[in-house]
């Protein structure tokens, strides 16, 4: 008899690694934009529309909202900017959630 528990416990402690949005999302700056280029406009436009679910990202949601459907220069863009600001987020709150000393010249 199979272990379904074991099964289970295997597939919820994958690593959250495995989905390559997030990998993208955790991918360094350095190169980045020739990365974007190479991909897809459609891997593009389905990363920035997981990203922030409530964007007019894809041609459906384009096409109802009466906006031209995004070229993928506009895409790269857009990811690469994004994704920037994911880094400077991260930058900020490392800084911020470190120790500061005060000096006080009496």
């Amino acid at each position: 008899m199979e272990n379904k528990f074991k099964a289970n416990k295997a597939y919820a402690s994958r690593p959250r690694w495995s989905d390559w949005r997030e990998q993208l999302k955790e991918s360094e700056l350095h190169g980045l934009r020739q990365r974007l280029e190479t991909m897809e406009r459609e891997t593009l436009i389905d990363w920035l529309q997981w990203y922030n679910p409530k964007g007019n990202y894809t041609d459906r949601k384009c096409f109802e909202n009466g906006i031209k459907p995004i070229s993928k220069l506009k895409a790269i863009e857009y990811t690469y900017k994004e994704i920037s600001r994911i880094h400077l987020k991260k930058a900020h709150n490392t800084f911020s959630n470190g120790r500061i000393q005060l000096m006080f010249n009496n």
